[in-house]
């Protein structure tokens, strides 16, 4: 006797009624997995777009040392920082500061700036300090030269002010010079001048040209020729 082979065939399930829904975590997962496949590439392109634009501006952060200073670009050559801070040191390690409300720059190197209310911090070996501001000025950086334009003020720790016209400044030597009248006061006295150098950050002082000193310590007036 012989048996017939059997052959099994798998029922399909039935399907009746409506597909069950999907859970609440397996709905999110979906959902996030959807909205990745749109996102990542449009934030690609968009840091793509921002590189591009990063190397034809010619950015580079070698170019300053900047303290809480925020960057507009105004054209391809020309750049807007509000509030920034440079920092620096002169021939004989003494430390300086430059502070602005803009700086405006020149060239693609950022090695000219233009700034507007500048602020020149300068500290002595000794830990005296002396300040000068003017509205507007002037910043060459490699060669650490800032003129200040306009009115500008002096202050030195000790007491001493002086007002004035247009200064040059040499930061690697702490020499400021003016060829504008000048004014000044302090503990020892009053002076006016046709123009004033000063040398190791107010530690020195020459007046120029027809000057007029009082003495309050002894108050005696001098004329200097």
């Amino acid at each position: 006797m012989k048996w017939a082979p059997v052959r099994w065939r798998r029922a399909k399930a039935a399907v009746t009624g409506p597909r069950r829904p999907l859970p609440p975590h397996v709905r999110r997962h979906t959902f996030m997995v959807t909205t990745m496949r749109l996102a990542l590439p449009v934030l690609a392109a968009v840091l793509l777009a921002s590189l591009a634009l990063w190397s034809k501006l010619g950015l580079d952060s070698t170019h300053f040392t900047l303290a809480l200073a925020t960057i507009g670009p105004q054209h391809i050559d020309s750049m807007t920082m509000n509030n920034p801070h440079y920092e620096g040191i002169d021939e004989k390690k003494r430390p300086f500061s430059i502070t602005a409300k803009t700086a405006t720059q020149r060239d693609k190197a950022g090695n000219l700036m233009d700034l507007v209310s500048p602020e020149a911090d300068i500290t002595m070996e000794s830990g005296a300090w002396l300040t000068v501001n003017s509205e507007t000025g002037f910043y060459e950086r490699a060669k650490q030269y800032l003129d200040l334009n306009g009115v500008v003020n002096m202050f030195h720790d000790q007491g001493f002010e002086m007002h004035t016209h247009d200064v040059h400044i040499d930061l690697t030597t702490n020499k400021a010079t003016g060829n504008k009248p000048v004014v000044g006061q302090g503990p020892g006295g009053d002076l006016t001048a046709q123009g004033i150098i000063v040398e190791s950050g107010g530690d020195q002082v020459f007046l120029l040209g027809r000057s007029h000193v009082v003495l309050t310590s002894d108050q005696v007036s001098t004329a200097l020729p």
